[in-house]
């Protein structure tokens, strides 16, 4: 049996594991071409503002699809950043080689080109023609400084029209103007809503740091009582992700710039492939598709009472922050995580029998 290392956390390795014969394979592989945004909301994920000039190329763009489809288990490819917009014909043209290819293809957006209903509709006609099978707009009260709501709507209006999928995610905090009560107070909104041709959700705001706080209102935190209806992160080891420094992220993550342990940079002697397959069998990852932050979070607070975990984090990407940034956590899991080493890797194996994960034997590179 071939045994891998592995280093979640700290500067070398805490334990070996089996490989298994059969490798997990992402579904989902997520573009951020570039960080350079229209907006320049406060608390932003990537700090993505105007003028940012950092980005993919068209060509590294297309490379990194026909990578990714050769792992053949991507079924869908998200173009996000940043504005995936402000890649103007090159968005258009990288959806239409992914559709060649039998990919799904999903933009996030803040609709900031939407600025009438005439021009978001030919916009949306031409990315549609392209290929485009799915849209999500992003809005709230920092979103609303730089783009206005009559944006959303003219973008919703648009790609509902055109038969698109639809979604749209607005910004959650305790004191907000903008919530999914207002927008449905526009009536044509509240018919999409009706006729389940539109989706809209909220997302709790979160800060990029452990210090600062965003306020929430007290049922939106995490705490002792409810920290059981917490579920495994879906997104790690599900999605690839691919940045505008060419650094491969291991999920999609809020936080994910902010943590080392979830970024791998690509190199020339190593593939893409190799990348993901080394982020595969790092331990904290698989503890982070099982159990999910905020659980791992509440196991290291029972070994060490100091540990300030309850009603901190409304969002997990803010509690996956903690595990690595919270030296007192990342202590608890250099000491004690062989307690939970059996279990959270019985309860991986089952999840890719049941089909939760899907493994691939395509191109079995060696690490």
């Amino acid at each position: 049996m071939k045994y891998i290392s592995f280093a979640p956390i700290g500067d070398g390795n805490i334990t070996q594991f089996s490989k298994p014969s059969l490798l997990v394979s992402p579904r989902s592989a997520t573009i951020l071409a570039s960080y350079n945004c229209s907006a320049a909301c406060e608390h932003c994920c990537f700090d993505s503002h105007p003028g940012i000039k950092t980005r993919l190329s068209l060509d590294e763009i297309i490379k990194f699809i026909d990578e990714v489809n050769s792992f053949g288990t991507i079924q869908l490819i998200v173009f996000s950043g940043g504005e995936c917009f402000l890649l103007g014909k090159e968005l258009d043209i990288a959806i239409k080689h992914a559709t060649k290819l039998g990919l799904n293809t999903r933009c996030v957006t803040n609709g900031f080109w939407a600025i009438s209903e005439d021009i978001a509709l030919d916009r949306m006609q031409k990315i549609k023609d392209a290929g485009l099978k799915e849209i999500n707009f992003s809005t709230g009260d920092f979103h609303q400084k730089f783009v206005p709501q009559s944006n959303i709507i003219n973008g919703v209006l648009a790609s509902t029209s055109l038969g698109l999928p639809t979604l749209i995610v607005i910004e959650l905090r305790k004191e907000r103007t903008i919530s999914f009560v207002r927008l449905a107070e526009d009536p044509r909104i509240s018919e999409l809503l009706r006729t389940k041709r539109l989706q809209i959700i909220e997302s709790p705001w979160m800060p990029m740091s452990l210090k600062e706080q965003v306020k929430q209102d007290s049922s939106i935190y995490v705490n002792k009582h409810n920290v059981h209806k917490r579920k495994g992160c879906s997104d790690i080891l599900n999605n690839i992700v691919i940045t505008p420094t060419k650094d491969i992220g291991a999920c999609c993550g809020l936080t994910r710039e902010l943590i080392p342990e979830l970024n791998l940079k690509l190199y020339p002697e190593r593939s893409l492939r190799m990348a993901y397959k080394q982020s595969t069998m790092d331990f904290m990852k698989i503890w982070l598709h099982v159990e999910g932050p905020e659980r791992i979070l509440a196991w290291a607070a029972s070994k060490n009472p100091d540990i300030d975990w309850e009603n901190r984090y409304a969002h997990r990407c803010h509690a996956c922050l903690a595990l690595y940034k919270d030296e007192k956590v990342r202590e608890v899991i250099r000491n004690y995580y062989h307690e939970k080493l059996d279990e959270v890797l019985l309860k991986y194996s089952t999840l890719i029998r049941a089909g939760g994960l899907v493994t691939s034997t395509n191109g079995q590179d060696e690490i």
